[in-house]
């Protein structure tokens, strides 16, 4: 009994030492494997964290740049006048009020001002629109920058003119980044001065972006500097507005920058609204402008999708309890032999006691699938369901159905992809599987009473195989909706980057000068209403070679534009092309004149990936230019022949005077030079009659056309009564009907009227009363159409599409005294109120004058006919 014994005891002491290392083994393996599970989580988590901080990166470049983008628009739209009003400038910044620039105070312009020029530098911005500027130096002496318009963005900010900026030495380095490299700077972070009296607790660290703005080019094509263009941004305000939507409440932001001193400060944080330990983060950087800032992004793992959860530990205890469970198991065989044969009681209770372990195992496996956030479901050939753990009810929304795998589709309510298009039972991943097919990732959409909105699914599944042949199949379900509804919102954030683009496009077709914009291949990425009103009116190219030589466009030689001389071609090679000239040919063999800058576009790295170009129109300006040139060479001639013949009597005034001849030559020579004076007075006011019609300002009034006329008769007739004696009949003969009020320039309506009348006296045959009627009648949209007609000797049929040229006299005048501008004066005066003027032949002899002006609603006071007292009617 006691050998017995002993054996007894060393082999449970065997047994025992067997199972304890069964036990660490077990104990170990599952450690190992919970720590396998935690580092695979954690990876996980990383790596969703780094996505999204490469999300909350993408965004602020996004924002950031669009504000570049803009402060760029508003830089080159400033600087396209020639003369810069606080209306202009307001006018010019108004779209980006509505543009809701997050963190954005004010846009601000900016000029430079020696300290000598502070007093009448103030009084030029005061006349230009604000006339309470008033310039409060920052110091006595030296450079200073000083703001005259602002216009404020957020609804809050105050304006405050005439503020010196180089007291804050952080935006005065990025002004004088921005003049020195021609982009747009931003500065380094600090307390904008417009902040200085907020209190402490309410001041931002914020920055100034700012863009040089240059006029338009002068005569040797530089375009001169003006100014800058300022806005702030204020750190927090930009950050809470830009992250609020991506960060998505999971997410710790703080954005760090250096200040002045190179000492990197917190800007601003955008703290996320869940709680737990911050055990993950990342650092990212994001380039805005000329500067860096830095991202740093953390966030709760057990918060993030797919992130850390409680599965290792879950694992790690499992496996212990199993390892426990095959060391008791172990313990109980190898002594359950040895008790069997001293004991056949003790190892019945024995192996009882094991087949109760194995039921605990197989509960505990059965919790561990029930623990996973996965969906697990086993059927059998039959179809019905062996197992369908909490994940896979909770996924699928109802129970599990035991009636046939055709009903499936129905009971659990299945869709493709689209929600919409049931998904056939024959073709669910498990019914597949059942025919022995291995199914992977699957999409597909749950909507039932359990998921009303429906859930989208990735389903993969598997036949499972026994030795006496198929035994059924397993599928697992992963809930794929976050990443779904991800997608749906990058979708939507696409859409948003579309539509700013939309929103760009039209800032750019609301401006009126051309832009046009190519990639590096020459394809035509971006052309505003200007450039298909003007410089492309085809509107059909895909390229910029195309569009050009298809235009015809000619360069300022008036030769056809070579493809390699076109301004954005040169530019993609690197060019900065100012005041290039271009013509381009417009139906009826008219052309329109442009003038285009171009500039290649870069990307951060440095290379060129593009290049822009604008271009506005000066056909009017050439014109007006030829216009002067040929208005100088005809008034210097003209002018100098009454001159010489002034200088040559005076000369023959002198001889007489010294001969001593009769009083009665000097008076035909003075006779002659007070002629001679008289034609050089009536060109002189000619030439000014001339010249003002076209730029006097326009004062519009009621104007009765019979008193007007009226007077005119009267002044031009007067000393005829006087002069001629004689029949009555040798009188003018001027006919008035009744005439209507017009609205216009009542002085440049009376030239217009003294100037046709007078015409219509003059050019009459020698020995024959002028005969002139005029009229009215009404015309289309609200104008009149007023009528000259005379019996005088009339235009020749070639010469009256010319007679209103500047100084265009037909052959048969050239007997009359005249300076050729009369006609002209008219024909400016009619442009400017916008109306007609036409010369054609007096059916009868003669010449009718026809010309158009806006009618007034006031009926007119009849009169007696004008001619009754010069002559018949």
């Amino acid at each position: 009994m006691r050998t017995t014994a002993r054996g007894v005891l060393a082999r449970s002491w065997s047994a025992t030492m067997l199972a304890v290392l069964v036990a660490c083994v077990g104990a170990g393996l599952a450690v190992v494997v919970g720590a396998l599970v935690a580092r695979g989580q954690h990876d996980a988590a990383e790596q969703q964290l780094a996505r999204r901080a490469t999300l909350v990166a993408e965004a602020v470049s996004s924002e950031t740049g669009r504000y570049v983008d803009t402060l760029r628009t508003v830089a080159a739209a400033t600087g396209s006048y020639t003369t810069l009003t606080a209306a202009k400038f307001a006018q010019v910044a108004e779209p980006l009020t509505e543009m809701r620039l997050a963190g954005a105070t004010s846009i601000v312009y900016l000029v430079p001002v020696a300290h000598a020029r502070i007093t009448s530098v103030q009084a030029l911005w005061r006349s230009r629109g604000v006339p309470d500027l008033t310039f409060a130096p920052a110091h006595s002496g030296g450079q200073h920058i000083f703001s005259v318009f602002n216009v404020p963005l957020d609804g809050v900010t105050t304006p405050r003119f005439g503020l010196d900026v180089t007291q804050a030495p952080a935006p005065t380095q990025a002004l004088d980044q921005a003049r020195r490299t021609g982009r747009v700077a931003i500065s380094a972070a600090y307390q904008l001065i417009i902040d200085q009296n907020l209190p402490a607790e309410r001041r931002q660290q914020s920055f100034s972006l700012t863009a040089p703005v240059r006029g338009p080019p002068d005569a040797r094509g530089d375009r001169p500097f003006l100014g800058w263009v300022l806005m702030g941004l204020r750190g927090q305000n930009f950050v809470g507005a830009t992250l609020n939507q991506v960060s998505q409440n999971l997410l710790d932001v703080t954005l760090r920058t250096q200040n002045v001193d190179g000492v990197d400060v917190t800007v601003a944080t955008q703290p996320a609204g869940v709680s737990g330990r911050r055990d993950l983060s990342t650092t990212v950087d994001v380039g805005v402008a000329d500067r860096q800032w830095q991202l740093r992004v953390q966030a709760p793992g057990k918060r993030l999708p797919g992130g850390v959860t409680k599965l290792p530990g879950l694992v790690v205890g499992a496996g212990v309890v199993v390892g426990l469970l095959l060391a008791g198991l172990v313990w109980v065989l190898a002594t359950g032999r040895a008790r069997a044969r001293a004991q056949v009681n003790r190892a019945t209770r024995d192996l009882t006691a094991a087949e109760s372990d194995s039921r605990h195992q197989a509960g505990l496996l059965t919790a561990i699938l029930d623990s996973i956030s996965d969906g697990v479901a086993v059927v059998g050939p039959d179809g019905k369901f062996l197992l369908y753990n909490p994940a896979a009810r909770v996924m699928l929304g109802v129970e599990a159905a035991n009636d046939g795998t055709q009903d499936w589709a129905t009971h659990f309510g299945t869709y493709r992809p689209d929600g919409q298009e049931p998904f056939p039972s024959a073709e669910l991943p498990l019914v597949r599987a059942m025919g022995g097919e291995s199914v992977e990732q699957v999409e597909l959409v749950v909507r039932n009473p359990g998921h009303p909105d429906g859930v989208v699914l990735t389903v993969s599944a598997r036949p499972l195989q026994t030795g006496s042949g198929h035994a059924g199949a397993v599928a697992v379900f992963h809930d794929f909706t976050d990443r779904k509804t991800a997608e749906i919102e990058l979708r939507a954030a696409r859409d948003q980057l579309a539509e700013h683009q939309a929103y760009l496009t039209q800032i750019l077709d609301a401006i009126d000068v051309a832009v046009l914009a190519c990639d590096t291949t020459g394809a035509i990425l971006q052309a505003n209403r200007v450039v298909h009103l003007t410089l492309l009116p085809g509107g059909e190219s895909r390229t910029i070679a195309e569009a050009f030589t298809g235009a015809g466009i000619r360069g300022s030689d008036g030769a056809a534009m070579a493809v390699a001389d076109i301004p954005l071609i040169r530019a993609l090679a690197g060019e900065q092309i100012d005041g290039a000239e271009l013509t381009i040919p417009l139906p009826g063999g008219a052309h329109r004149i442009m003038v285009m800058d171009a500039r290649p576009l870069h990307a951060a790295s440095g290379r060129i990936i593009g290049a822009v170009a604008s271009a506005y129109e000066v056909t009017a300006q050439r014109e007006r230019e030829a216009d002067l040139r040929a208005f100088a060479g005809v008034a210097a001639h003209d002018l100098s022949a009454p001159l010489a013949a002034i200088a040559g009597f005076v000369d023959i005034l002198s001889e007489d005077l010294a001969d001593g001849v009769e009083p009665a030559s000097l008076t035909a020579t003075l006779t002659r030079v007070a002629d001679a004076v008289k034609r050089m007075r009536r060109l002189i006011d000619d030439l000014l009659s001339y010249a003002t019609a076209r730029d006097r300002h326009l004062n519009r009034e009621l104007v009765d056309l019979n008193i007007l006329v009226a007077e005119v008769i009267a002044e031009r007739t007067a000393h005829l009564r006087f002069t001629r004696g004689g029949p009555s009949d040798q009188l003018p003969s001027i006919v008035s009907e009744s005439l209507p009020i017009v609205d216009a320039d009542k002085a440049m309506t009376r030239q217009l009227l003294d100037n046709l009348i007078g015409n219509a006296i003059k050019y009459t045959p020698a020995g024959e009363p002028a005969r002139i009627v005029v009229s009215a009648e009404p015309d289309v949209g609200g104008w009149i159409r007023v009528q000259i007609a005379d019996r005088g000797i009339g235009i020749p049929a070639g010469d009256q599409p010319h007679v209103f040229t500047s100084f265009h006299r037909a052959a048969a005048h050239t007997s009359y005294t005249g300076t050729g501008l009369g006609l002209a004066i008219c024909h400016r005066v009619i442009n400017r109120h916008g109306g007609t003027i036409t010369a054609s032949d007096n059916p009868g002899g003669g010449t009718r004058i026809q010309f158009t002006l806006p009618v007034s609603a006031l009926p007119a006071a009849p009169l007696e006919p004008a001619g009754a007292g010069t002559g018949q009617s």
